[in-house]
This record gives structure tokens, sequence and C-alpha cells, in this order.
């Protein structure tokens, strides 16, 4: 069974507020959609208004999505009573939805059995977050929608989210993550996709990055490597060249076919392909942890395990930056780092 949407388009007057898209998402799949917050909802608004698509547009095994009752829909400012209990919510939102489960158990998969009995006004931000996590565990539907689910959270709740994550794959229906973030889409996602004006593009996530025997003639020899360790990688910025110190840099990353520098979390264009700055900036510790990321080991603090098939790099920068770390990468870092 499968979720599709083909030539699904949002216009108003003469303005596109959403290219046509042709998607399909198998069951227990999910497919991480990076973009804007004006293309997240005007993709919601395919599902979420009748009006917004045709019976033929959206389809799920072979029939017409026919409304929001056969949707979840997460978004950050759902609501909850406030005067209520997780627990008391939790067993209110069974009620509403007429489904038989355990209350326990839902409450430690969202680790809330200790604010099981505190009024959900009192609970921390991160805290009500992982109880609306719950809500998506109850509901029991076909195809859950998720808009910015790790936005700001810390690092446990999105551990929490990936629990609940593996728990939704193993029912039966299709998960859309929409989310501004492309690293939380490849760290999320088993497809990804960039959803921007001129429509949706899959994002390439072949992780077996084997280019050796493309770069083998490239290897500098030590004269070349003497050299290296004075040169400059460049970005440009409105009508001038900046010059960075490759220690500068905190990772590299590719996006819609730009190189793109990260220093002090700011974004710089650069010239320089990413195949090329990997070979320059070998010497100075640089790794490439991703097909689209080349990250400045120095500035590693640590690794995150997510499951046995997803892996991060926590950065130790001012806002603790995430890049993600491939399959195929991680055993051959952990010897490199030997940890």
């Amino acid at each position: 069974m499968a979720l599709t949407l083909k030539g699904s388009g949002k216009i108003i007057g003469n303005k596109e507020l959403l290219p046509p898209i042709d998607l399909t998402v198998q069951d227990h799949d999910v497919a991480a959609i990076q973009a804007d917050i004006e293309h997240m909802d005007a993709f919601l608004s395919l599902f979420e208004q009748d009006k917004s698509y045709l019976a033929n547009e959206i389809m799920y095994d072979g029939n017409a999505v026919a409304g929001q009752k056969e949707l979840f829909i997460y978004s950050p400012d759902m609501g909850e009573y406030p005067r209520l209990t997780p627990e008391k919510m939790v067993r209110f939102w069974g009620q509403l939805y007429n489904v038989d489960f355990d209350t326990s158990k839902i409450l430690t998969l969202t680790e809330l059995t200790h604010v099981r009995t505190k009024k959900i006004k009192l609970l921390t931000y991160y805290e009500q977050k992982r109880l609306q996590f719950a809500r998506s565990l109850i509901q029991k539907t076909s195809i859950y929608i998720f808009k910015e689910p790790t936005y700001q959270l810390d690092l446990q709740s999105k551990k929490v989210f990936n629990h609940v994550l593996e728990e939704i794959k193993k029912m039966h229906g299709v998960v859309i993550l929409l989310t501004s973030s492309l690293e939380e889409g490849i760290r999320l996602g088993s497809k990804v996709y960039r959803l921007n004006d001129r429509g949706m593009q899959e994002v390439e996530l072949d992780e077996e990055i084997i280019e050796q025997e493309e770069v083998k003639d490239e290897i500098p020899n030590d004269e070349e490597l003497f050299q290296q360790r004075f040169e400059k990688i460049s970005a440009k910025t409105e009508d001038k060249f900046i010059l960075f110190d490759p220690l500068e840099i905190d990772y590299i990353e590719t996006r819609e076919r730009q190189t793109v520098l990260h220093v002090n979390n700011e974004e710089f264009y650069s010239t320089v392909t990413m195949k090329d700055l990997e070979t320059k900036l070998l010497p100075y510790g640089f790794y490439r942890c991703h097909r689209s990321y080349l990250v400045n080991l120095q500035r590693v603090r640590e690794v995150i395990v997510w499951s046995k098939n997803s892996y991060s790099l926590t950065l130790d920068n001012r806002n603790e930056q995430v890049v993600p770390l491939s399959k195929s990468k991680y055993g051959e870092l952990k010897a490199l780092l030997n940890w």
C-alpha cells in the first residue's frame, strides 16, 4: 500500500503557492520534506481543506483521501487542556478516538512517567512536546504528517521522537515529515526531498561514498600538503570575496548544487566544489561524514546513535549544530577516532 500525490499543487489568483508535486510514499516508510514555512503550510493545506485538491490527486491504497479523519497532523501549536495531567490527557485522547491502549506504556515511551500527575501547564516546554508526540500513538490512522516535530527540542526529546517514530513505523500507514532542517530530514527520513518554487526534488541518499578510485591520483604529495597548509578557502558575499582559514570552518555542505561554508553560525557560499574542498582540507582534519557534508573533526563534540541505522555528529559551537553521519561512515570514523 502507498500514499500517492500526483500533480497536486495550489494556486490562488495568479500566485502559485505550491508547485505541482509527484510523490509516492510506501507503507511503513518515512518521507522527510525540507521546505520553508510557506511551502509547508501550502503542502498541509492539500490535506486539511477539501477544496484544495481533487479526489484523484491524493490517494492511499487506491482510494482518494477524503479528509482529516484519515490523517494525524502534528504541528508545533497543537493544544492541550492545561489543567489536566499527562495521564488524564492521554486517557481523554483514548476516549476521543475510541481506542484501548496501555496508558503506562505510552507515558514510559514518551518519558513522562515522572510527571504523569503534574498539571500540563506546569510541565517544561520539552515535556509538553513529548506529550504531543504521545497523541500520534493513540490516534490510529493511515497517514501521519509531522510539521517541524524536532524544532528547538533538546537532545533527549529528539530521542523520544525517534522512539515514537519507530513505533509508528511498525503500524499500518505512512509518515511524512515537514522540516526546515535538511540535517533532520536526513536523520529521520527513509527518503528525503527538497520542496521549493521549482518543485519537489529527491535528495540523493546513496551513502556508500566510495570515491577512492576517482581521487586516488589526486592524493597530494608532501610538497603539496605543505603548500595547502597556507591556503585560504574563498567564499563570496554580495560584491566581495572572503578568505577563511580552514580551521575557522565548522562544516561544509552541498545544497542545491552549491557549496555552503558554515562559520560561526553564519553561511557563506563558495565557488569551490565539495570534492576539491575534501582534498584541500584533508590535512586540516576535515572528514567526509556524509555525501553532502564535510565536517571539521576538531569541532565534533559527540557522536549520537539514534538507532542502528541513524547517526549524527554534534558540534562544539554556540548552537551545538548537528550534522548527519552516514551508516557507512560510522564504523570508519569510530576506527579513525579510536573510541
